[in-house]
């Protein structure tokens, strides 16, 4: 696939976003748009060895404006958020994860969806809206590819015999302390509750790698400082690395264990078959579940902290024994479709034979037909929406 396409990718709200647009780039070409200068920034230093063609503008209406003037025939979105040019094809930054964001009723609104794995494909069939995605394959997870291939390159963060326990917290929604999670103020991340914690209770012991998401909305004094402020206080610097990256799979590559809470990075850590700990973002809430609509149902796969004394005692115990390594490896090949190294191949493929089909219809039809579609979709979406608010309460957030 050598022949560069007329396809665009649409990149955000922040830099995890990333990783599955490069993983594509090389086998398709074609520009990246975004309105997010961090994403921008990021592209052309991080990736400037890949010479990729972005398009950075804050307005929706310029990037359209863009779109149009070089003739993109299909888009690719790693998330919910879209553009109203072109075909659109979603390809998911993670896709794994146990939270209720693969089961929206915004998958109605591509024309091609591409799915890591089963679970994922049937978390949408359950939710009522796959017979609905005009078309649907399942390829497989990416972003495991260069760990496959033996192609991850990473410097390690630590040159000595102690054990690398890596935390990786979900994100903190800027409104979790207040009113959107009514069960607990910390959502679904375990930050709050149990960074300092975990900091304080380990680094004596071990080296650890504190990978937060990407995703952070900083203000004075809030726990991004206080963790800083408290890695100084122990005099910690040296064993305690607090790290800022797209890609959180170099850091896992290089720990022994992992703390994480409600995230894609549990089923990502899965791959490695190590030991994994849980820290219970609301310990007075969240239970391990079997059911694959819960957002704990990866907790199956380790102890979970929900007090302090579970710190140094789940870590103690699983790096000395890990129990969990056959349900753990149950879930992952569950989540991930034929983890072999040629995930992002397959995925390339199912794009350019969508492609294919649109590739000689009249450009102005083919702009036109894909904006009526999207906004016929937006409008089934908003009258659906209506529907579970008041008529089928269950659905709501599904």
């Amino acid at each position: 696939m050598n022949k560069k396409y007329k396809i665009g990718y649409y990149i955000v709200t922040d830099i995890q976003h990333i990783p599955p647009v490069v993983r594509l780039y090389p086998h398709l070409g074609g520009i990246v748009f975004t309105n997010n200068r961090e994403v921008y920034d990021f592209l052309k230093t991080k990736y400037i060895h890949m010479n990729l063609d972005v398009y950075f503008s804050e307005s929706r209406s310029d990037i359209h404006r863009a779109i149009v003037q070089r003739g993109i025939r299909v888009m690719i979105y790693p998330s919910y958020h879209m553009l109203f040019r072109g075909k659109a094809v979603e390809i998911f930054h993670g896709g794994l994860s146990d939270k209720n964001y693969v089961e929206s009723l915004k998958i109605l609104g591509y024309d091609l969806v591409l799915f890591p794995g089963e679970k994922t494909k049937d978390k949408v069939e359950e939710s009522g809206y796959l017979k609905s995605i005009p078309e649907w394959h399942i390829v497989g997870y990416p972003k495991f590819d260069p760990l496959i291939n033996n192609t991850l390159d990473y410097t390690p963060i630590f040159n000595n015999s102690k054990k690398t326990i890596l935390y990786a917290p979900t994100w903190i929604s800027q409104n979790a302390s207040f009113k959107i999670v009514k069960f607990s103020r910390y959502g679904e991340s375990s930050l709050e509750l149990w960074g300092k914690e975990i900091i304080t209770k380990l680094h004596k012991d071990y080296n650890l790698i504190v990978k937060y998401h990407s995703r952070i909305y900083r203000k004075k004094g809030d726990i991004y400082d206080q963790i800083e402020e408290l890695i100084g206080e122990l005099d910690a610097e040296s064993c305690v690395k607090v790290i800022y990256d797209d890609n959180i799979l170099p850091y896992m590559a290089q720990s022994d264990i992992m703390i994480s809470d409600i995230s894609t990075a549990c089923y990502e850590w899965f791959h490695f078959n190590r030991p994994m700990i849980f820290a219970n973002p609301s310990p007075d809430h969240y239970r391990i579940s079997k059911d694959i609509r819960s957002n704990t149902y990866a907790w199956q796969a380790g102890d979970v902290i929900s007090k302090s004394e579970d710190i140094l005692k789940n870590v103690k115990d699983n790096l000395a024994f890990d129990k969990y390594g056959e349900i753990r490896n149950q879930i992952f090949h569950y989540t991930v479709y034929k983890p072999d190294g040629q995930a992002t191949e397959r995925q390339a493929q199912a794009i350019v034979d969508f492609y294919k089909r649109y590739e000689n219809i009249p450009y102005l039809w083919l702009i036109f037909s894909s904006y009526i579609f999207r906004r016929w979709r937006r409008s089934l979406m908003k009258i659906k929406n209506t529907y579970y608010k008041y008529f089928n309460k269950e659905k709501i957030g599904k």
